[in-house]
């Protein structure tokens, strides 16, 4: 097995549906063995919350509709209340935390694989800062915007080596994940075109046209050629 401190970082991204997981568990099967290597998720992994509250018996689904209200409410143009501002800061930080985490196993010399890479082109859209407005009214939301920003800017400058774009489209997705909200996956899959990654390389794959080998050996291509770039 091959040691180097140099090692680098590739993002699987796409919305809920693209075929992310099932990429990361290939990807890591033939990188095994070859590399020491480690499978990060960079999510908050909030919307399985909130799908488990969706199927609970009888009063599931109207909780889901109230706390899918209440976010979108924190988006109006005066911004959340200072509780709400609260919560979504921390779930931030949990995301802050994942990336911490993933620094350090690439400073012990680890080659990662993410699934998922916070971003800061599309506020609001996918792994983008979920405090949306740049300057709300309450004092206390302000701040925590502020900060949150800084923090989604911190993480945005440790650009990966390599970004695999996984693009579908709604009917797919809808097909594959049926329990995520409609309006949700439209505005994933409209954020996945608008990411840049501050230039990071980008390879462009799509599971609704391509099979999935074709899409499992472009992306072990690319990864090969950074791989020889590599010092």
């Amino acid at each position: 097995m091959k040691q180097n401190v140099n090692l680098p970082i590739i993002a699987i991204i796409g919305a809920d549906g693209s075929g992310k997981s099932t990429i990361c568990s290939e990807l890591m099967t033939w990188l095994e063995g070859r590399y020491p290597v480690r499978l990060c998720h960079l999510g908050r992994q909030t919307g399985n919350i909130g799908r488990m509250i969706a199927k609970l018996p009888f009063l599931g689904k109207k909780l889901d509709h109230k706390i899918a209200g209440k976010a979108n409410k924190a988006r109006s143009d005066k911004g959340p209340k200072a509780g709400v501002a609260c919560i979504m800061f921390l779930l931030s930080l949990k995301r802050v935390y994942r990336f911490y985490k993933m620094l350090r196993l690439k400073k012990q010399g680890f080659l990662i694989i993410t699934d998922r890479y916070p971003q800061i082109s599309v506020i609001g859209g996918l792994d983008g800062p979920d405090l949306t407005i740049d300057h709300p009214d309450n004092i206390i939301s302000r701040w925590l915007t502020q900060w949150e920003r800084r923090l989604y800017r911190w993480m945005a400058d440790h650009k990966p080596d390599l970004v695999i774009r996984l693009n579908v489209d709604i009917d797919t997705a809808m097909k594959r994940k049926p329990d995520h909200r409609l309006s949700s996956m439209v505005k994933k899959i409209e954020s996945i075109e608008k990411l840049t990654f501050n230039g990071a390389p980008i390879i462009d794959l799509y599971s609704h046209k391509q099979p999935l080998e074709e899409i499992i050996q472009e992306a072990k291509n690319a990864i090969r050629e950074v791989l020889i770039k590599k010092p």
